[in-house]
């Protein structure tokens, strides 16, 4: 077995370390620092890149690029002196947890299903693609197994195989690997070929939460969380629904009963509106002479269906030239215009000029609103009237 060099390798619990500064680069982006050692994690496989200082000065990016692991600074270091490194531990421990649960539910998909894990990106939430289906219920089933494993306190290990240890190692892996590889292994869980940061325990991911699962390619996508992540995130969602439970004044166990029962309430309400309505649109409409050029009609609060239904009913039942509704909302008039032959469009931007409004349409319907008085209205409409 063969370790490789880097400090977070050997052990990612190191947070400060001391290395010298090989080089210092200059670059667009800032001074990119190559150390003779380093606990910074190169962004990689799916894992970003630590973050912290080195001898205070902060380190926005780490790459690994030609074999060199370069820390990028906005200010130059001198080279060969010995530096002090700080790893930002919130930050990486973070990552560990994710990734660490991330190869768990990776790796109980690929023991029950055979599945690969083709696609991984660990961001606000850690995105996982597999090449294979998978229902709500497996989900769920995958997602008890994970957070037993989490209780169970599994010993998380690296190894380093040779070439030979290697081919005969039933790893996952989304390529053909040789040379140097590290393995990390939950055991009776996952086995794969991995350059991250891990825990040392399973018990140190707290817990596993998936979030969704939608169908991708041939595959599905999962997205997940873990350790403190998935704490804060369960603890909104108590949060929420225990104020979603007081004001229903349910039990927080029964919020989606009775949203449901209130849904089908809101249902039953809305029929009744639309009943109402109705009743008060034909009261309204026999107060209307027939066949007038102009039949105009003002309310307060009419929703834009129902001014919409309105208009129609002065032309096609009251036989008008021009049906024209308006409503008051708030410091404005919502206004709906229906034509029977004459065209709209000659007066929208007359209207919404004298009116100060704003809106189009259609020859045969035009709507928006104005800001202006209801004598207003009423004035610059009698002055269209005579232009139908």
């Amino acid at each position: 077995m063969k370790e490789f060099e880097a400090i977070y390798d050997k052990d990612p619990y190191v947070k400060t370390f001391e290395a010298t500064v090989l080089s210092c680069e200059k670059t667009k982006k800032g001074y990119e620092v190559e150390l003779s050692d380093t606990a910074f994690y190169p962004e990689g496989g799916g894992q970003p890149y630590d973050q912290g200082t080195i001898n205070g000065l902060f380190v926005e990016e780490v790459h690994k690029r030609d074999g060199r692991i370069l820390h990028l600074l906005h200010e130059p270091i001198e080279t060969g002196i010995t530096v002090t490194g700080q790893i930002d531990w919130e930050r990486r421990f973070d990552f560990m947890q994710q990734h660490s649960g991330e190869h768990m539910v990776s790796g109980i998909i690929h023991g029950m299903f055979g599945y690969e894990n083709v696609g991984f990106h660990m961001g606000k939430v850690i995105q996982i693609d597999f090449d294979g289906p998978l229902t709500w219920d497996d989900v769920e089933i995958i997602e008890r197994k994970a957070n037993k494993a989490i209780t169970d306190n599994i010993r998380v290990e690296y190894l380093y195989p040779d070439a030979d240890e290697l081919e005969q190692m039933p790893y996952r892996s989304k390529k053909e690997l040789s040379g140097k590889v590290r393995v990390v292994r939950i055991q009776d869980i996952d086995l794969c070929a991995c350059c991250g940061t891990h825990v040392a325990y399973t018990g140190e991911i707290g817990m596993v939460k998936i979030l969704s699962c939608i169908k991708h390619k041939e595959g599905v996508r999962l997205e997940m969380i873990a350790g403190q992540k998935a704490f804060l995130y369960m603890q909104e969602i108590f949060t929420q629904n225990h104020a979603i439970s007081v004001a229903l004044s349910a039990k927080m166990n029964e919020t989606f009963a009775a949203v449901n029962g209130l849904q089908k309430a809101l249902v039953e309400k809305d029929r009744m509106i639309s009943v109402l309505n109705e009743k008060y649109m034909n009261y309204k409409l026999d107060m209307f002479m027939e066949s007038q050029k102009l039949l105009m009609s003002f309310e307060e609060e009419m929703d834009r269906n129902a001014m919409r239904k309105f208009a129609n009913a002065l032309v096609h039942d009251k036989y008008a030239h021009v049906g024209a509704v308006f409503s008051s909302h708030e410091n404005e008039y919502q206004y709906v215009l229906v034509s029977d032959g004459f065209d709209l469009r000659k007066i929208v931007k007359l209207l919404n000029q004298a009116l100060n409004g704003r809106g189009g349409g259609n020859s045969e319907m035009i709507q928006g609103s104005f800001h202006c008085s209801q004598d207003a209205i009423e004035k610059m409409m009698y002055e269209v009237e005579k232009m139908i």
